[in-house]
């Protein structure tokens, strides 16, 4: 495409992005317009899956929502602080080994360069008077690599067990960047490969793997009416009762503001919809009290969606299908659980294909 027609494509894709901006009453930040114009770009599908569930029962997309997705979706990824101390010290540790490893080897090359001396005065004519001197040279040159063998050997201990506190450091602060650090639950990034996992193992074993949408219903009234403090309360309340029902491979994560992800290898529907009525009962049996005040917030409730692998699902084509039982959930009036999906209600967005002019 030559550099107008590039122009051209790009100045349609900004319209379409206004467009969504003016549809979806999103206030015109630069996160927004870059959101709408990727949508527009058709580069990140997961990005356009998300945006049409974040609108599918409504007409409206927040600024807090939009800000949101762009931050999931298409922030860009920076290390940690920790990350880079610790691949900073790392890196010491290994320029220190090699300076070991180094030093160990011209030690070597020294010695034998003495035995190889003692070797060619013992084929000389006067190899006999000269045993005294050799006798004393080599135990010279043994005391002395030994003595450096020693302090080599003591170094090398020394960096290996830093090196080891450093692993143990690297993987602690890479398990921290896959949780949510609210619920303590495996984050969206985090899911995304573990659902990925779970179908190619079940593809691999022949066994079913399930998974399950779970989302607070009349979660912004409960937020709105109660305030934030006890919205992420709630929160933290029903990450508990998925964790205290889940066990061995299962993986319980975060997957939205309010909505939950649970993935369950090597388990049937049957059991899958029994666990999540398990979830469901339990998120309902308590009311919640504000320890503040003593005030009683109610009980609060969760629609459950659950769905089974099928032959040639994509992580994609699974989660929409588990996603679509959960709003199935939601349209049979909340609190429930459903494995059969449902057309829903309300306008997606489409997914864009962009054409060269």
């Amino acid at each position: 495409m030559d550099e107008r027609g590039q122009y051209k494509t790009a100045l349609d894709l900004a319209k379409r992005a206004l467009e969504y901006i003016a549809r979806f009453g999103t206030p015109p930040t630069p996160h927004a317009f870059e959101l709408f114009y990727t949508v527009c770009a058709g580069q990140n599908a997961s990005l356009n899956e998300a945006v049409s569930r974040a609108t599918a029962n409504k007409k409206t997309l927040s600024a807090n929502e939009t800000e949101k997705l762009y931050q999931e979706y298409l922030e860009p990824q920076t290390q940690s602080p920790q990350m880079e101390t610790i691949g900073t010290k790392m890196g010491c540790e290994m320029t220190g080994l090699l300076a070991l490893l180094g030093t160990a080897a011209t030690n070597a090359n020294t010695y034998q360069a003495s035995l190889q001396s003692a070797e060619e005065k013992l084929k000389s004519p006067q190899a006999d008077q000269n045993i005294p001197e050799m006798v004393r040279s080599l135990h010279s040159a043994t005391q002395n690599m030994a003595r450096a063998n020693l302090e080599i050997s003591a170094n090398l201990e020394t960096s290996r067990a830093q090196v080891e506190l450093l692993e143990d450091c690297l993987k602690e602060v890479r398990e921290e960047s896959s949780r949510d650090p609210l619920t303590g639950l495996v984050n969206r990034r985090r899911f995304d490969i573990l659902l990925d996992d779970a179908l190619l193992g079940a593809s691999s074993s022949g066994e079913p793997a399930c998974l399950l949408v779970i989302d607070i219903d009349n979660f912004k009234i409960f937020n709105d009416s109660h305030g934030h403090i006890a919205g992420d309360s709630a929160l933290r309340y029903v990450a508990s009762c998925i964790k205290s029902n889940i066990k061995g491979q299962d993986t319980a994560a975060r997957y939205g503001g309010e909505e939950f992800a649970v993935i369950l290898p090597n388990t049937s529907i049957e059991h899958a919809m029994s666990l999540a009525e398990r979830i469901r009962h339990l998120v309902n049996a308590r009311h919640l009290v504000k320890k503040a005040t003593g005030v009683d917030m109610g009980r609060i409730s969760v629609s459950i969606g659950a769905a089974m692998n099928m032959e040639g699902d994509s992580a994609e084509s699974f989660l929409n299908r588990a996603d679509m039982c959960m709003y199935a959930a939601k349209n049979g009036g909340r609190n429930q659980v459903q494995d059969s999906p449902a057309p829903q209600p309300g306008e997606s967005l489409p997914n864009v294909e962009i054409h060269a002019a």
